[in-house]
């Protein structure tokens, strides 16, 4: 069966479209398999299509089951002895029969459980969906809501005009806020408005294509790619290319229309920054460029939302836009000059950072500090250059041009540092400490860039965390979580080793010298900022390794970012080369890892190991003693060189002396003496090889190899 669910709004932001796309289309598919309305295989599986514009958010799924199939299913209920005493049903027994639906006497006792077989029907489509749709029109993660009218239950992220909802052509009841479903959806705003009846969910890309919205947004995109190169061609140049905002204008658009304007070649004069932020981030123009010179031209490219039947009118209403907008940063361009970027810090002291941290200045001043501290456990950069780079970082935000376009932010920084004659490596330290912004791939070229990026980090996570001011849910006002990210892909990039809780522990130190941070938090903001990073390296690391892989590497303490990633593959590949004898190998070092849980939980005390005390009627246990002796000094060389590999192999060698160990011997003997020394051997040979890993963090089981 075929379902088409579209959500029709007011304007959606652009950024807001296919996150919640794939947020539904996810719900969707498993709202279908808790239904049981997905085939097993992978072809059998409903298919989704998602589909967006400013106007609609919307799922076309193909391929459902026109009703689940019934199955049957074995419950697990209490203990027997607690469900039945003397041969009669107790509240236990009674309460789990309620639950399950059936008859007291329909339970039996299987082992030591009570288990009842219970029957339990398919829904069909028209019957299951419902409930899952109106859940997924409820439930879209939007960064920002709002309610409207007098509606005070329901939010979204701009108020709903129509919603469709149907199943191979016939209406499913959803409703929201005030709005009903219906089986009719709209064109284009202006240009086909009515109504649109739709016959079949599969001729929704067609039928609205007809209606002039390209509903499609790889097409739409592809589309806009094309208009905005064809514009640029007839103004003599190229599109300067620029993927995020060609994203942006996919999502502005529904039916795109590409016009070129032009500015006066005057403003050429301010620096292709400047030229660049002000057509993309504030009319979203797309900038125009000689092919041959790369660079800009006096000429832009608008995409509409509607084609105009004279683009002279449209051409000459971006260009009176783009000049006003032209003219202000020629004007702040022009009276920054007057002022050298050192004379402007004292404005940054009379500006706080945020209320508990002091002025921007201190800021400064603390970056500086925590980048020669950096220096100095790195070995890396040149403390000239940091300490110059250091006294001009943030000046930049006391000029009129950042006042105005604050993402210019480090930009002209190194503008102003280059027209005053400071050292390039200088200015460039300015504008790479900002790098990375965001998710894009550009990182800092130079090691003073670098510094300084950890170091603005380092201060502002640890800063906002001590006021009490920690990411919640998916609220992150101060952009900590970008931070982190950011601070992580430098410190890779560059493998930086140094120990980043003694970094986080100098810049906690050097607030508390400015009487900067905030009080009641304690000596716990080290340990919290540090979880939260560790949060963060998990989902950096994600795609090229197992989760319970990432878990066991950061279960080892090492708070090296460079060593835990070479961990992690050294890892990886041994995971990947023999899963199974792999699997065995950790498997056995887990459980050794558990018994030693066990007996912290049992308040058992830690002893040293006293090779006196092995038994030599237990020869497996003086074998393992043995083992152990002859790998510390191979496994101690080999984790001292990083050489992860090696450590590896040793483990693996270890683990048959481990096994039969576990075979022969009992562990918890009844004399404590002998109980201790055994846990000492076991907690020897853990840590020997805890470096490596936390092995109870593994999600492995012994298999027959």
């Amino acid at each position: 069966m075929d379902l088409l669910f579209e959500i029709g709004t007011e304007e959606l932001p652009a950024g807001f479209q296919k996150p919640a796309l794939e947020w539904m289309a996810a719900e969707l598919n498993r709202g279908l398999d808790d239904a049981r309305l997905n085939g097993e295989g992978e072809a059998e599986r409903a298919n989704i299509l998602e589909y967006a514009t400013p106007r609609r958010l919307a799922l076309l799924a193909t391929a459902i089951a026109e009703k689940a199939a019934d199955v049957r299913r074995t419950l697990q209920g209490p203990p027997a002895k607690a469900a039945f005493q003397d041969g009669k049903p107790t509240k236990a027994a009674e309460g789990f029969a309620k639950k399950a639906g059936v008859a007291v006497s329909d339970l039996r006792v299987e082992g030591d459980r009570v288990v009842v077989e219970q029957q339990i029907k398919g829904q069909t489509a028209a019957e299951a969906l419902p409930p899952i749709l109106e859940r997924i029109v409820r439930g879209i993660p939007f960064k920002k809501s709002m309610r409207w009218d007098s509606l005070d239950g329901d939010a979204f992220a701009r108020p709903v005009h129509w919603i469709v909802a149907v199943l191979d052509g016939k209406l499913l009841p959803v409703q929201f806020a005030d709005v009903k479903s219906g089986t009719v959806t709209r064109g284009h705003r202006f240009h086909a408005p009515r109504e649109i009846a739709l016959s079949s969910p599969r001729r929704y890309v067609e039928m609205l294509r007809e209606a002039h919205v390209i509903v499609d947004w790889a097409e739409r995109k592809k589309r806009i790619e094309e208009e905005v190169r064809r514009a640029a061609k007839e103004a003599g140049g190229e599109p300067l290319p620029d993927d995020d905002l060609l994203e942006t204008v996919t999502g502005l658009v529904e039916e795109p229309s590409a016009v070129r304007g032009s500015f006066d070649a005057s403003f050429l004069e301010l620096p292709q920054e400047v030229l660049v932020s002000e057509m993309r981030g504030h009319q979203k123009y797309f900038a125009v460029r000689d092919p041959a010179t790369k660079k800009i031209v006096p000429a832009f490219v608008a995409v509409s939302n509607t084609k105009v039947r004279d683009p002279a009118v449209s051409r000459r209403g971006y260009e009176r836009v783009l000049r006003a907008r032209l003219s202000d940063g020629k004007f702040f361009f022009d009276e920054d000059r007057k002022t050298k970027l050192a004379s402007r810090n004292e404005r940054l002291g009379r500006t706080v950072f945020v209320q508990g941290l002091g002025t921007q200045m201190q800021r400064v001043e603390r970056i500086g500090d925590l980048a020669r501290w950096l220096h100095g456990a790195t070995g890396q950069g040149d403390p000239v250059t940091l300490g110059r780079a250091a006294q001009v970082l943030k000046s930049d935000l006391a000029t009129g041009m950042v006042g105005e376009f604050p993402d210019l932010q480090g930009v002209m920084g190194r503008v102003y540092a280059q027209q005053e004659g400071l050292p390039q490596e200088v200015a460039d330290a300015i504008f790479e400490h900002y790098l990375p912004r965001g998710a894009e791939e550009l990182l800092p070229k130079s090691d003073s860039g670098a510094l300084l990026g950890i170091s603005d980090r380092l201060d502002q996570l640890v800063g906002i965390f001590s006021i009490g001011k920690a990411p919640t849910g998916t609220s992150d006002p101060y952009g900590l979580r970008r931070a982190a990210i950011g601070l992580l892909r430098i410190v890779l990039a560059r493998k930086y080793r140094f120990d980043l809780r003694d970094a986080l522990s100098e810049a906690q130190r050097l607030l508390r010298s400015q009487n900067a941070s905030g009080k009641g938090e304690g000596g716990d903001v080290v340990d919290k900022v540090w979880a939260f990073v560790q949060d963060r390296l998990s989902v950096l690391l994600r795609e090229g390794a197992a989760q319970d892989s990432i878990q066991a590497v950061l279960g080892t303490r090492s708070s090296d970012i460079v060593a835990l990633a070479e961990r992690l593959q050294a890892l990886t590949d041994v995971r990947e080369k023999n899963r199974v004898d792999f699997e065995n190998t950790a498997a056995t070092f887990k459980r050794i890892a558990n018994i030693l849980s066990q007996a912290q939980e049992k308040k058992l005390s830690a002893v040293a190991l006293d090779p006196g005390l092995v038994r030599k009627e237990e020869p497996s246990e003086a074998a393992l003693l043995e083992a152990l002796s002859r790998s510390r000094d191979q496994v101690g060389a080999a984790l001292e060189d990083e050489k992860y590999l090696i450590a590896y192999g040793v483990l693996a060698e270890l683990r048959p002396a481990v096994d039969r160990f576990f075979d022969d011997v009992m562990v918890m003997h009844q004399d404590p003496r002998i109980r201790d020394n055994r846990l000492a051997l076991l907690r020897s040979l853990h840590e020997l090889f805890s470096p490596l890993a936390d092995f109870s963090r593994l999600q492995v089981e012994r298999t027959a190899a």
